[in-house]
């Protein structure tokens, strides 16, 4: 019975690390794909004979900053998902990296006359939540090297 348990487990631990491949592989190709849409999307905006602007908008430099950050949450991602196929564990620090991006996007992207206080309040708390977070993952590496 132990034999079988062990075979199991072996391939489920073999199946999973198939798994984190492919999505490894596609989060790379989506990633790539992003890039390339980027750079059609920023020539397409600053060589638009229509526009009266030399270079670009306001609007348009805020869709291309947003373009930006997606892409870096997905060079995180995939960061994450490459340690997770090397080394077989998620690493927090880094899901939390990805999270203080996304939310750094959503500050930077965001139309204060459209929100209530309140959601900008809740949003400061959840980048000091986020940071503390951070924080404390630090300390706790700093304490372990010690």
């Amino acid at each position: 019975m132990g034999k079988h348990i062990d075979k199991a487990v072996s391939v489920v631990n073999t199946s999973k690390k198939w798994m984190s491949f492919i999505v490894l592989l596609l989060m790379t190709l989506i990633v790539g794909i992003a890039i390339v849409e980027l750079g059609i999307i920023l020539y397409l905006d600053l060589f638009d004979p229509t526009d009266d602007v030399l270079f670009l908008e306001i609007d348009e430099l805020f869709k291309i900053f947003g373009f930006f950050f997606i892409i870096l949450i997905g060079f995180e991602l995939v960061e994450t998902v490459e340690m997770y196929f090397k080394d077989n564990v998620i690493h927090a620090e880094v899901v939390l990296l990805v999270a203080v991006i996304a939310v750094a996007r959503k500050v930077i992207l965001l139309d204060l006359e459209k929100y209530d206080p309140i959601a900008i309040i809740g949003l400061g708390i959840i980048i000091t939540a986020l940071g503390a977070c951070y924080w404390f993952i630090k300390q706790s590496y700093r304490v372990k090297k010690t």
